[in-house]
């Protein structure tokens, strides 16, 4: 016997599953509403992702400014990265662009390319200045540092790895 349909068309149990299927998701790591959508969209109705989505929404388990936040906290402890590389990120994951904004707001570009180049650039052989810069300043670009950020940076650690500690 077929499952009673709720009031949108969607049945209770396609809905469950989704719902079910959505935590899960959540379980792992916070997730945007867009990644969310786009995850399930391989396996369920559309109305039946919508009614979890709205639910997830109103619960609070779901919230894409928060999500920017803790993207950007785990990019600043684990993995530095620019404020352009993170953007991106968030944009390719369907956060809004006044969320983004907003969660990158107080953003420190020097404070991360530093924290980023720091463990790179202990590597480096202090030989050569011109090429311990030109590897660091690639390091630190690659990982979207740009401009006075990666100059300044790059300086900084040339002269706190080159100089002695006593002089």
């Amino acid at each position: 016997m077929p499952s009673p349909a709720s009031r949108s068309g969607v049945s209770e149990a396609d809905y469950t599953r989704t719902k079910n299927a959505a935590l899960r998701l959540l379980t792992y790591r916070s997730r945007s509403e867009q990644e969310l959508r786009s995850r399930l969209q391989r396996r369920f109705p559309q109305e039946a992702i919508d009614r979890a989505v709205a639910s997830l929404l109103r619960q609070g388990l779901l919230d894409d400014a928060a999500f920017a936040r803790q993207w950007r906290e785990q990019r600043e402890k684990f993995r530095p990265r620019g404020p352009a590389v993170i953007k991106r990120e968030l944009q390719k994951l369907g956060v809004d662009s006044e969320v983004i904004q907003e969660a990158l707001s107080d953003f420190d570009a020097a404070g991360n390319a530093y924290q980023a180049g720091s463990k790179y650039a202990a590597k480096l052989s202090l030989e050569d200045g011109t090429v311990f810069r030109r590897k660091l300043g690639g390091f630190l670009s690659r990982r979207g540092f740009q401009g006075d950020v990666l100059g300044q940076t790059v300086e900084r650690l040339w002269r706190e790895l080159s100089e002695p500690l006593d002089g």
